[in-house]
């Protein structure tokens, strides 16, 4: 990918502020996203749908985490390719048992077998059927008052802090006995 494809990104790490920063060109892009999303629609296979996309075998489980949008996209794709692999069992046992003439559809299954077929659709059917994957839940934001709520609560905790030391300090003068030290004379 030429380094001209590369986007632009706004995000952050783990205690770190967003920022604008080049995203990596081997990361995930507009098209590689596109690629992924149409493999899952067409299979149902998130194996296939990586490698499509030129990506290892678990990059998109992570944006998935990250990106509630993507996660969406990837419900829908999954539906799409789940519903695709149903209608195609279909035919093909109605063709096994001679109530139907399998002619080609202009966007053909993957080649798989009927036990690698199904195998694919148990491991969807719970995400198909209850509306989101597995496992996922979608991110969920703070509001304005919730975030005022734990700052302000944290200011409080680091008054009290400051507030204990300070009555530490003034206790340990007391019980030494010591006591601030005079300024030192001026001129002479």
């Amino acid at each position: 990918m030429a380094r001209d494809e590369v986007e632009d990104v706004i995000g952050s790490h783990e205690n770190v502020p967003l920022q604008l920063r080049k995203r990596r060109a081997s990361g995930w892009t507009a098209a590689r996203k596109r690629a992924f999303l149409t493999e899952l629609a067409h299979s149902c296979h998130v194996g296939r749908a990586h490698r499509a996309a030129g990506l290892g075998p678990t990059a998109a489980y992570g944006l998935r985490r990250r990106d509630p949008e993507f996660a969406a996209q990837w419900q829908e794709a999954l539906v799409q390719g789940y519903e695709r692999l149903d209608m195609a069992l279909l035919r093909r046992a109605l063709e096994v048992v001679g109530e139907l003439e399998l002619d080609e559809p202009s966007e053909p299954i993957v080649k798989m077998s009927v036990d690698q077929a199904i195998d694919v659709m148990n491991k969807h059917r719970q995400s198909v059927v209850g509306g989101r994957a597995r496992g996922w839940t979608p991110p969920r934001l703070a509001s304005q008052e919730e975030t005022d709520a734990v700052l302000m609560k944290r200011i409080a905790m680091v008054k009290r802090r400051k507030a204990r030391l300070a009555a530490i300090g003034d206790g340990k003068a007391r019980l030494t006995g010591a006591r601030a030290k005079p300024a030192p004379k001026q001129g002479g």
